[in-house]
């Protein structure tokens, strides 16, 4: 073999073993449950890297974590590992080897004896000398609950599986365990066929005269005007001042929500001094330019609140607060397409705890009294951004869900899943579509509400100089561009998954500053982040589509599901006819439409 043709199979081994040139990727596992099932479902992927995943050959491979002891079981045909006499939150193990660069999709299924608690699974990577947290769920008695999650890792290293829960009176049973790699060939392969999948549905144009008579030939042309998938953005009422922002922002995005200028604490600092001057003007701007307006927030328990709501007594906080829901709910009823009704209430639950469990429920209840026509969210943090918070994981979000659901009149209630998305640096991404198949499940909506990536520590990044001096040295390079690499990479993951229906991006542009993210600059021209969100704009869109019927007087082809308007050019009489359409998502293969010249 020539040098020539040597280096070409090294290349070419090369491309192979990284994944770049394997056809037939492994399927990513979309499939998830939230259900407590009373038999474990056999191990995706076959158990990937797990030796012995569903504990048929008795405790091979599995080691004692900690002071437990541990043995293979067997009920009803469903062999599975337990650790008992435990004494630390500790239960079993399994080493392994994990690489950078490739992504980790993880699952399994445990059970506890008795009550319930939060089983936790973690990997120790010795190189990064580390645990990082791949996924949590609330675990009972009686029935197997599925953990999935995922991660990935910056050092080629040996590493160890873990799975813990604080209930130590408890025996920790665990079954039916995976961990599947994948390259990032393959994790993006995945997601491509996935936009293609749930988010284009073909169009057949059929073109006839006004007798019926096909006509071959005619030229057709489609253009679409608006994306079905909501890809809004945050904004404070600085809007209303710059034209330019307002060119920008109506330019690109078809939904908005405000920064502060909806709270309890901006339209009414004073108690009995309510002020809707400002939202008002906001909301008439989103109007005239037929852009929609989320509602943010309407109640919402933080520290952050103004003092003189804090320091009512229970009985006048439950009035003032059913009081502010009628004051701004009955104002903008009909005009918004969701509601946060009670802001971050798994971290915040100041009302349950004034008013007990059900106190949002019950707010929820009354808010869709009050607006029926919008979505109810809940809309939380942590949920996709920090597997370690364990107030917000996904098993939590879906209990409160339940909870409210379950309350007495919230039976048919829309409800959505708000998860804020606020990620700092090395997003989890596996992690973030575990989180959405599972919330997907309760087959309610998933919007991202809050979407940013923090280049530093800072809440509030400055044009110039907030950041800390480490980072000040690369704010034009380095730190923003990897703050934009994150950003897509999310937003793909968002865009392919099917339980996502929309996602708004946080960056609070103000003439002088920008809050955590900037999409651009003082001088309105884009970041690095806000060329990413551009270059995804034209990715997602079906621009500029032209063709020729055929002799059946039929033009196929496979587009973004959306608003359109289609033209169509009769070749023998150049008389044109425009139609506009609606190419939606309802499950049908092929949409027909039928255009007569």
């Amino acid at each position: 073999m020539t040098t020539l043709g040597n280096n070409w199979f090294i290349l070419f081994c090369s491309l192979f073993l990284a994944g770049y040139l394997v056809h037939g990727a492994t399927p990513y596992d979309y499939s998830a449950t939230i259900e407590c099932h009373k038999q474990p479902l056999d191990p995706q992927y076959g158990g990937g890297l797990i030796a012995n995943p569903g504990f048929d050959k008795g405790i091979e491979a599995w080691k004692i974590d900690g002071h437990v002891k541990i043995e293979a079981r067997e009920s009803g045909g469903n062999k599975f590992i337990v650790a008992y006499n435990r004494t630390t939150p500790y239960s079993v193990s399994q080493s392994f080897h994990l690489k950078k660069g490739l992504y980790y999709a993880f699952s399994a299924w445990v059970q506890l004896s008795e009550g319930s608690d939060t089983v936790v699974a973690m990997i120790y990577n010795s190189a990064q000398k580390t645990v990082i947290i791949v996924g949590s769920v609330i675990a009972k008695s009686g029935c197997w609950s599925m953990i999935k999650g995922g991660l990935t890792v910056d050092h080629n290293a040996p590493s160890v599986l873990h799975f813990q829960s604080n209930n130590t009176k408890s025996e920790l049973r665990v079954d039916s365990v995976s961990l599947k790699e994948f390259t990032k060939y393959e994790w993006q392969d995945n997601r491509l066929k996935n936009i293609e999948k749930v988010r284009k549905r073909t169009l057949r144009v059929n073109v006839s005269n006004k007798d019926g008579k096909k006509i071959g030939g005619a030229k057709i042309e489609i253009q679409q005007r608006k994306l079905q998938f909501v890809i809004g953005c945050a904004t404070p009422s600085s809007i209303l001042m710059s034209e330019s922002y307002q060119k920008w922002f109506i330019s690109r995005f078809t939904t908005a929500v405000f920064d502060n200028e909806m709270k309890w604490y901006y339209v009414e600092g004073l108690q009995g001094q309510e002020n809707y001057s400002t939202p008002d003007a906001m909301l008439k701007f989103f109007e005239d330019h037929g852009i929609d307006v989320r509602g943010h927030t309407v109640l919402w328990g933080a520290d952050n609140i103004q003092r003189w709501v804090k320091d009512l007594p229970p009985r006048q906080l439950l009035s003032e607060s059913v009081r502010r829901m009628g004051s701004i709910m009955s104002r903008y009823a009909g005009k918004l397409v969701a509601w946060d009704v009670v802001n971050e209430n798994l971290h915040h639950p100041l009302f349950e705890e004034r008013f007990g469990k059900n106190a949002s429920a019950m707010f929820y209840k009354i808010a869709s009294s009050l607006d029926s026509k919008a979505t109810m969210f809940l809309n939380e943090f942590n949920t996709l951004e920090h597997p370690g918070d364990m107030v917000s994981i996904p098993s939590k979000y879906v209990e409160k869900l339940q909870e409210i659901k379950a309350f007495p009149g919230n039976e048919e209630l829309v409800l959505g899943i708000g998860l804020q998305g606020h990620f700092d640096s090395h997003p989890n991404i596996p992690y973030v579509r575990a989180a959405f198949d599972l919330l997907g499940e309760t087959k309610m909506p998933i919007w991202l509400t809050e979407l940013n990536v923090m280049p530093c520590s800072n809440q509030v990044y400055s044009y110039h100089d907030s950041c800390p001096i480490l980072l000040v040295m690369f704010a034009d390079g380095l730190t923003l561009s990897l703050q934009a690499y994150y950003l897509e990479e999310i937003m793909r993951e968002a865009f392919a998954h099917p339980a996502v229906k929309g996602m708004m991006i946080w960056i609070g542009w103000k003439p002088d500053r920008c809050n955590e993210m900037c999409l651009l600059n003082y001088e309105l021209q884009n970041s690095p982040s806000g060329d990413v969100v551009d270059k995804l704009f034209a990715e997602w869109k079906t621009t500029n589509l032209t063709g020729v019927t055929d002799k059946e007087g039929s033009f196929e082809v496979k587009v973004f599901h959306g608003d359109y308007e289609i033209t169509v050019y009769n070749p023998n009489s150049g008389a044109n006819v425009t139609k506009e359409v609606q190419v939606y998502d309802d499950k049908s293969e092929t949409l027909h439409v039928s255009i007569s010249l």
